[in-house]
């Protein structure tokens, strides 16, 4: 009963500086790369935009290599930190609509690979990445459209509500095709199969075991779907009170709590971006640094002698 326990509480069986060590990685790569995006110009062809939302085949290898949900984490949370923050551009309690989004997206598509050398399933993951983030991110700005708390976008739809609605549908097949496609799916049916075996021993953990793969489950066992659709229902919420406070003219609202603007790129132009890009860059050789460590640690831990504790805990996971 106590293992059953033990593994829906931790249903990865990694210890806590594993976790910190994917953790930290997910935080400074993806964190790095949100602000390279910001120098990719966007191309408009027609009345079509195409543009980079971000490198999705950065969340997409991480979380068929390591635990999902470590990545999930880190990943919206890197953006905020590296890309967000360190620009001046951190909208406050709302950013966390962004978030969620991308935290559900990428823990699903960790969960599809269960082997990391399967073409098929990096694809299916670098889609559904996709698919879930704009997915959600529609119906929360169909949501501010039907509540009449964003007559902007209605406008530009010359009032139709069923324009918007084609409209996010169109953003959904360029998201695909450009982020899902060109910068998710192909860039990771190259890199995957490549580190699968290799990256993880440097971390101290073993690779992805295709008979054993990481259950699509929610905290403590409980049905992922609920976990989901509370989510989402989330980040619908957060995006509805942040328009609400917009639409009403209301300054210093809940939803801008902890807001960071100063907009360093406006203030000192886009040569700004390149200071941030080496103070991220000195972030992620810090993480390196960590991850050696910690292994180190590990390593010095493992070669040590047992103490009668240690000896007690041992057996105790031993008959877990």
């Amino acid at each position: 009963m106590s293992a059953l326990r033990r593994r829906l509480h931790d249903p990865d069986g990694i210890s806590s500086s594993q976790k910190l060590m994917i953790l930290v990685l997910s935080m400074t790569l993806f964190g790095v790369s949100d602000i390279v995006t910001g120098i990719v110009p966007s191309i408009e062809v027609g009345p079509f935009e195409l543009e980079v939302a971000y490198f999705a085949f950065i969340p997409v290898v991480l979380a068929a290599l390591f635990c999902p949900l470590w990545v999930a984490i880190g990943a919206p949370l890197g953006e905020m930190v590296f890309s967000d923050m360190l620009l001046g551009d951190f909208g406050g309690l709302g950013e966390l609509e962004g978030f969620l989004q991308l935290l559900l997206g990428i823990y699903v598509a960790g969960c599809i690979v269960r082997d990391p050398r399967n073409r098929r399933q990096l694809v299916a993951a670098a889609l559904a990445l996709v698919s879930i983030d704009k997915v959600s991110s529609g119906l929360i700005d169909l949501a501010k459209v039907g509540i009449g708390i964003d007559p902007e976008t209605l406008q530009e739809s010359n009032g139709l509500f069923q324009a918007v609605l084609v409209s996010e549908s169109i953003e959904l097949v360029m998201a695909l095709l450009v982020t899902g496609v060109l910068f998710g799916a192909l860039p990771a049916l190259w890199l995957a199969p490549r580190l699968y075996g290799k990256i993880e021993p440097l971390m101290g953990l073993r690779p992805r075991d295709p008979q054993n793969p990481p259950r699509l489950v929610g905290p403590r066992g409980t049905p992922f779907w609920l976990v989901g659709l509370l989510a989402l229902l989330g980040a619908v919420a957060i995006g509805v009170v942040s328009q609400w406070e917009e639409f009403v003219g209301r300054e210093g609202g809940l939803m801008t709590l902890g807001a960071f603007q100063p907009d360093f790129v406006d203030e000192y132009g886009t040569a700004y971006l390149w200071v941030a890009l080496t103070v991220a860059a000195l972030a992620v050789a810090g993480a390196c640094v960590l991850v050696a460590v910690l292994r180190a640690r590990r390593r010095r831990d493992a070669g040590a002698p047992l103490t009668p504790s240690s000896q007690q805990q041992a057996a105790d996971r031993g008959e877990a």
